[in-house]
């Protein structure tokens, strides 16, 4: 019977995490950057938007860590698997929070992004780390995935 009660759980925890990146990452920022006049007020308004998804991960992720104390409990085949696909998730939301630190740095030295980049070094960094951080915000969004498809398929 509990067992009904963690797969709820977990499943909406997964979409909400999930969701959230897919929405935001790829439907909502490029809509922003798309529609914004300055390229620089688009990178606040996704600042802000980023920071707010943040509270949410870190929320589902402890929500997440309880879960498996419960699932442990529980016996079934992908259990390990599904551990290590997790803290892969995991790593690639951690390594990014410092990858967002990192461009905070940047960007309050470039000030604007509205000029175009040129040969400016601290603007060609900002781009290198950026390319990181997605890349690891596509990890994110590719382990979740991976975790409901382990999850509704019980590999």
């Amino acid at each position: 019977m509990i067992e009904n009660y963690i797969d709820f759980i977990y499943t909406t925890l997964l979409m909400a995490w999930g969701g959230s990146c897919v929405g935001i990452g790829l439907i909502a920022i490029p809509f922003i950057f798309n529609h914004m006049k300055s390229p620089t007020e688009a990178s606040y308004m996704t600042s802000k938007i980023l920071k707010r998804q943040d509270i949410l991960i870190r929320v589902i992720a402890i929500s997440m860590l309880a879960l498996f104390y419960y699932k442990s409990k529980l016996t079934y085949s992908y259990q390990h698997i599904e551990w290590v696909v997790y803290v892969v998730v995991l790593h690639c939301y951690i390594f990014g929070k410092i990858i967002s630190k990192r461009l905070w740095i940047f960007r309050e030295k470039i000030e604007t992004f509205d000029a175009p980049a040129g040969n400016d070094p601290q603007r060609s960094q900002f781009r290198r780390w950026h390319i990181a951080g997605r890349v690891l915000y596509t990890g994110q969004i590719i382990g979740v995935v991976a975790l409901l498809y382990l999850h509704a398929f019980g590999l």
